[in-house]
């Protein structure tokens, strides 16, 4: 689970259309559904989430694909290594763009990260 804090003095942007909320942050694209994505509301507590900048999510997407595709060729007992290109990283996370409502609440959204920089 990867939180990501939408801010738009950092030039995030986010557009609403019909029931889908977009954010646009750091190169990244995620998108909220009312219809079917979770929101939920709490009080801001830094110690409770650890934020993500939303570019480096690419980067600790690829380290945990990486990580797993090595467990999964030792316990083959591979000698070389598995060759095959990584289109998408994005169902790797849980992502959840926490978005400040005042000063002590903040809104969880529930996204799908629909479009990377990879």
């Amino acid at each position: 689970m990867k939180y990501v804090l939408f801010d738009s003095s950092t030039g995030d942007v986010k557009k609403e259309v019909d029931n889908k909320t977009y954010f646009y942050m750091g190169g990244e694209t995620f998108i909220f559904d009312s219809r079917i994505d979770k929101l939920d509301s709490c009080i801001t507590d830094q110690t409770k989430f650890t934020i993500s900048k939303s570019k480096d999510l690419q980067e600790k997407a690829y380290q945990f694909y990486k990580e797993k595709k090595q467990i999964e060729e030792r316990k083959m007992k591979l000698k070389n290594p598995i060759l095959y290109p990584v289109t998408d990283f994005s169902a790797y996370f849980k992502i959840y763009v926490l978005e400040k409502t005042n000063k002590n609440t903040l809104l969880k959204h529930e996204v799908y990260w629909i479009y990377s920089t990879f």
